[in-house]
């Protein structure tokens, strides 16, 4: 009969995430994984083939959990500036779940990542860029390349850009950012947002 598990896939992955508290440890290793977890670094290697697997396995989990969220505020009102918020919170309230995104950018994980976890690699953000592009059609009446690389900035790249930093650093995210957000990320949303004239319906298109 088989030896019952002791632990879990998931006690792994978390002592791994919990290490990124340490803005010096950018990619955990097992040793350092093994002492805080208490498990043993044969029984890690039982479950996780290569240190490689361990962490792009822990990326995954990481922009799985934060899509959860993302996802439901692009679905919900005022789409594009709920979810930019979302983005720079969701970073200020699991620090190290936002480090263990950062890890690697997507296209090096594609290049160098496990062949036998390339596919989800590959796929892991198509439900978020489905209902990104819903949401801009719902705002805009479009989702052209213009639009949606604009919306793209909107909703990621500001947010982003101003939380990195402290990503990086493993530093607390101020409160400040949120508002900052929110003003920038509405200002380009009312840019992209058709205008109505004359008390008609029509919508005036874009200058590109």
């Amino acid at each position: 009969m088989a030896r019952p598990r002791r632990f879990t896939d998931d006690q792994v992955l978390d002592a791994a995430r919990d290490l990124l508290a340490d803005p010096a440890t950018t990619r955990p290793g097992i040793a350092a994984i093994s002492a805080t977890s208490g498990i043993h670094t044969g029984s890690i290697y039982v479950r996780f083939a290569s240190r490689e697997e361990l962490l792009a396995r822990l990326w995954l989990r990481s922009i799985r959990r934060f899509h959860v969220g993302f996802i439901a505020a692009l679905a919900g009102p005022d789409p594009l500036l709920t979810a930019a918020i979302y983005l720079t919170r969701y970073c200020r309230e699991h620090p190290t779940e936002a480090r263990a995104m950062k890890m690697f950018r997507r296209d090096e994980l594609l290049d160098v990542g496990p062949e036998e976890l390339r596919a989800e690699i590959a796929t892991v953000n198509d439900r978020m860029q489905d209902m990104l592009r819903a949401a801009v059609v719902a705002e805009f009446g479009d989702a052209d390349e213009h639009r949606m690389a604009i919306a793209t900035a909107a909703v990621k790249a500001i947010p982003y850009g101003l939380v990195r930093e402290y990503i990086a650093a493993a530093a607390p995210i101020p409160d400040w950012v949120d508002d900052v957000t929110a003003t920038a990320t509405a200002a380009v949303v009312h840019h992209l947002r058709p205008v109505r004239t004359g008390g008609d319906n029509c919508r005036v298109p874009l200058r590109h």
